[in-house]
């Protein structure tokens, strides 16, 4: 029931990061579509560029219109008409003389001639005709000109009235016009300087943030960072660990997958990576098996790490490649002044007895806490005794964390016990698409270390 549960949280946790994609592409790609010619619309309106449009589109007609609509063309038409009038009056009225009543082709012809002059008029009507509708086109065409030119009149003169508001707007403030200028410019610089003379300095006012009694007993061991690790399986001690990471294993043990590596923490087995993992076990009491482990990276090593009823050790899981032994869980949320300022207020907490396998970028060190304090790199620390006090640091100057080539504040561990780092932090070079949607990553990443990933 469980594992139907943990595949149904997965499907739905990855259809849900869809959805949300597509939605944030449909939104920017409609509100691109429908902003900009909205915009367009409304500053075509206010510059009076589409009532020139229509004052040009217009004059264009009139021209056309003009060149068959002028006086001598009229005078011409009537013309015609009266002369076709006066012919019609002359030829198809007058009767024939009654001394040629037997000439009927004569009266033929007569009838041809008249019928062609009344078709002839027809035509020179329908000239006028049409001559008429395009005086009236013409008018109309005309009285459309005028109105469009008062409103290019009224939109020139709003478009002044705009122009020496601002004008006055400016003298009037320019002052704060500058400031926000000044303040948009230097925002950053000005911010820096806040969050270093002002936020950060107080950090080692407050007391640092204590996860576990720091006298309990308990003991962790470590080695040397290699490039390949052999690990003993027996019947007390499986080995759970990351599907790409094994490479070689004996074939007498027992391997199955595991979905998650605790149920009772489905989230943050998920969150930190460790579902889906391969389990080594051995059903024989005498005899065990080894399995070997390699990183995924050519840059990365790998690092035993040894737990003896230990009270336990502060680890962000993303690091852990494999787990064996007793090694249980548990979480602190710290709402202390130094969570704050590293956006961390989940602390992790492997405890127990049993190993833990690392990788990190170009290895992973084990080191003792100087007595008189040692400060490390937030981005380089992975993991440190939580019987350590931490707290947080500023940076000691001003100038590299001003110019982004440190931090803003440094891990301070106090007290006896060790602490574990990476070599380098590993940097990923970003595709043009990536870049776009960075700031998706960067939420991602803020929420992700806030609950202690």
């Amino acid at each position: 029931m469980k594992l139907i549960f943990a595949i149904i949280l997965w499907l739905t946790n990855k259809a849900v990061s869809i959805i949300l994609f597509v939605a944030i592409l449909t939104a920017l790609f409609t509100a691109n579509t429908i902003l900009q010619p909205i915009g367009q619309d409304l500053w075509n309106q206010v510059s009076g560029k589409d009532i020139q449009e229509a004052i040009n589109r217009i004059g264009e007609d009139i021209k056309q219109l003009e060149i068959n609509t002028n006086p001598q063309f009229k005078s011409g038409i009537s013309r015609l008409n009266q002369d076709i009038n006066l012919r019609i009056e002359a030829e198809c009225t007058k009767e024939i003389p009654w001394y040629e009543f037997y000439r009927f082709d004569i009266r033929l012809q007569r009838e041809a001639n008249c019928e062609l002059l009344r078709k002839e008029k027809a035509a020179y009507q329908q000239l006028e005709k049409e001559y008429i509708e395009r005086e009236q086109q013409l008018r109309d065409l005309k009285a459309q000109l005028s109105q469009k030119q008062f409103q290019l009149e009224e939109s020139e003169q709003q478009l002044d009235r705009i122009w020496k508001l601002l004008i006055i707007n400016f003298q009037e403030n320019w002052i704060y016009i500058f400031c926000t200028i000044l303040l948009v410019l230097f925002a950053s610089p000005l911010w820096k300087a806040w969050c270093f003379f002002g936020i950060a300095h107080f950090a080692e006012r407050f007391a640092p943030i204590q996860l576990t009694d720091p006298v309990a007993d308990g003991n962790i061991f470590y080695k040397n960072a290699e490039k390949t690790v052999s690990i003993r399986v027996d019947l007390f001690n499986p080995l759970y660990m990351r599907m790409d990471s094994m490479n070689q294993y004996d074939r007498n043990l027992t391997k199955r997958t595991r979905l998650f590596w605790r149920w009772s923490a489905p989230f943050i087995s998920y969150a930190s990576g460790l579902v889906e993992l391969t389990e080594f076990t051995t059903k024989s009491t005498v005899e065990g098996g080894t399995v070997v482990l390699s990183p995924k990276k050519a840059s990365d090593y790998i690092t035993e790490v040894q737990l003896q009823q230990h009270p336990g050790i502060v680890m962000r899981p993303a690091f852990i490649t494999g787990i064996s032994g007793d090694i249980q869980l548990k979480t602190r949320w710290i709402w202390s002044f130094h969570s704050w300022l590293t956006g961390q207020h989940r602390y992790i907490i492997f405890y127990g007895t049993g190993k833990l396998y690392l990788e990190g970028n170009g290895g992973i060190y084990a080191m003792e806490v100087s007595p008189a304090k040692t400060s490390v790199e937030s981005h380089l620390l992975i993991g440190f005794d939580s019987r350590l006090g931490y707290s947080t640091i500023r940076t000691e100057t001003f100038w590299p964390y001003f110019r982004n080539k440190v931090s803003l504040i440094d891990n301070q561990l106090s007290g006896k016990g060790v602490f574990l780092r990476q070599a380098v932090a590993p940097t990923k070079k970003l595709t043009p698409l990536e870049k776009n949607f960075q700031f998706i990553s960067n939420f991602t990443s803020i929420v992700g270390k806030f609950f202690g990933f």
